[in-house]
């Protein structure tokens, strides 16, 4: 058995890659224009109201207009949207332009919604707090659409993976 070692920046990240995440792209429209970002960090929080929890990068772009514009989708990514993932996480890439690539739609409420994701669940931002180099951000889901019949997309040991049954 391995000794335990004083945190530090470094193993915080090496301990952190070795939870696998669920992949999800999380997207938001400005006037019409649409932007978006790969993320890991986001959860279930409660059951009534239904909600979650997101945590954003405060030097991605897009957060500040997910501050602003207080309305996203959480599209939650099928283990054939790597390709997507990597896209909406490039910072070569920026706004309306990552979208490029597939089929997305605008749901009611004016957000952008992957046509083929396993759930897209429409949500408001309800509170927002900030905490060391992110922000963290409450949302109660709306409305939501599923289509359940792939498998999931996950990050583990930074790469991309498929769940396998066990």
């Amino acid at each position: 058995m391995n000794s335990e070692t004083p945190m530090s920046s470094d193993l915080f990240k090496q301990s952190m890659r070795l939870l696998a995440g669920g992949v999800c792209i999380v997207a938001t429209s400005d006037n019409g224009e649409w932007h978006g970002l790969t993320m890991t960090a986001v959860c279930s929080l409660t059951i009534d109201p239904p909600s979650l929890i997101a945590c954003v990068n405060r030097g991605a772009g897009t957060r500040g207009i997910i501050s602003v514009t207080r309305r996203v989708s959480v599209n939650i990514l099928s283990d054939d949207h790597a390709g997507l993932a990597e896209r909406f996480g490039s910072p070569a890439l920026r706004g309306p332009d990552r979208f490029d690539s597939h089929d997305w739609t605008e749901l009611a409420s004016g957000v952008p919604a992957l046509v083929d994701a396993l759930a897209v669940l429409d949500c408001e931002v309800i509170r927002e707090t900030e905490l060391g180099q992110h922000s963290v951000f409450f949302f109660e889901v709306k409305n939501s659409r599923l289509q359940p019949d792939r498998k999931p997309l996950v990050h583990f040991n930074r790469e991309f993976c498929a769940v396998q049954p066990v």
